[in-house]
């Protein structure tokens, strides 16, 4: 008898312990795509503080919205900025996969923005293209 109580309680324990499991596994979100905003130091020349990070995990769609910027801007030859010093830094990463997606400056101008993209290791190579108003907007909006 004490030998069908102790193997029912283990069963049961086993039971409950993989349900848990199985519970956890499929309702907690994992985090695929961050969105980190920054901006440059005041104290510290060089140095980007990031002001604001969304995960899609947070929002899916503001993350899909910075996508499909990205994926919509418009290649532009000349620029005329700052190149220095941008408005903003925003970078997208893959923490799941480990990987640098994206990794930019951002310029804002009278009619949009100016989106920077570094193409290569280093900040040597850099993609300008251009955005709409209301692209622009969208992204000032997400740092409140």
């Amino acid at each position: 008898m004490n030998k069908k109580r102790i193997l029912l309680l283990s069963i049961f324990a086993l039971i409950l312990f993989s349900a848990g499991y199985l519970k956890s596994k499929l309702t907690t979100e994992t985090v695929t795509r961050v969105v980190k905003i920054g901006v440059e130091s005041n104290k510290n020349n060089g140095q980007i503080d990031n002001e604001k990070m969304i995960t899609d995990a947070q929002n899916h769609g503001v993350i899909d919205n910075f996508m499909m910027i990205y994926l919509q801007s418009k290649p532009v030859e000349k620029v005329d900025i700052n190149k220095d010093h941008p408005d903003l830094y925003i970078e997208m990463n893959s923490p799941k996969q480990s990987t640098g997606l994206i990794d930019s400056k951002v310029w804002f101008t009278n009619n949009g923005a100016i989106i920077g993209i570094r193409s290569g290791e280093s900040w040597e190579d850099i993609e300008y293209k251009i955005i709409s108003q209301a692209d622009a907007d969208f992204i000032i909006e997400q740092m409140d």
